[in-house]
């Protein structure tokens, strides 16, 4: 007879870990399912884990996971800078005339640049013309096929 599962909370209780090595999977009982990569994980494999917010330890994972806590202060450093008049890089001087379409951060013309940027739309990735600042270029690395 099959085990039965029941949903918890977006888990399937019963579950296994889905983490490990390529031949050496974990066998813990889940505890929760990586806001990430959607796989189930448990104790040993948990990076973060706070109120809503569980992130396993998949390096994909993880790099998403610092990236968003670096890019969080980024913004607050950059708006900052701008209620200032300056441009959003520490050490550049004022009038930032131009804004980035991720962020909306404010930065002169030599910290900006009109870019190719690939937007999903529903299951298609289109690219289209932004202007983006060098740290927002930066992250599509990490979120990639997110």
């Amino acid at each position: 007879m099959a085990p039965i599962h029941r949903a918890v909370m977006g888990m399937i209780v019963g579950q296994r870990c889905r983490l490990g090595g390529r031949f050496s999977k974990c066998s813990e009982l889940a505890e929760e399912t990586c806001q990430y990569c959607g796989r189930p994980f448990c104790a040993r494999h948990t990076y973060y884990r706070e109120g809503h917010e569980a992130v396993c330890t998949a390096s994909r994972c993880r790099a998403k996971r610092d990236d968003l806590v670096a890019y969080q202060a980024y913004r607050a450093a950059v708006a900052a800078r701008n209620r200032a008049g300056l441009c959003g890089i520490e050490g550049c001087g004022p009038h930032p005339a131009h804004e980035c379409s991720l962020c909306r951060g404010h930065f002169c013309g030599d910290h900006i640049r009109e870019r190719m940027y690939p937007f999903r739309q529903g299951w298609v990735t289109i690219e289209r013309p932004a202007s983006v600042c060098a740290r927002c270029w930066e992250r599509r690395k990490i979120w990639r096929g997110a």
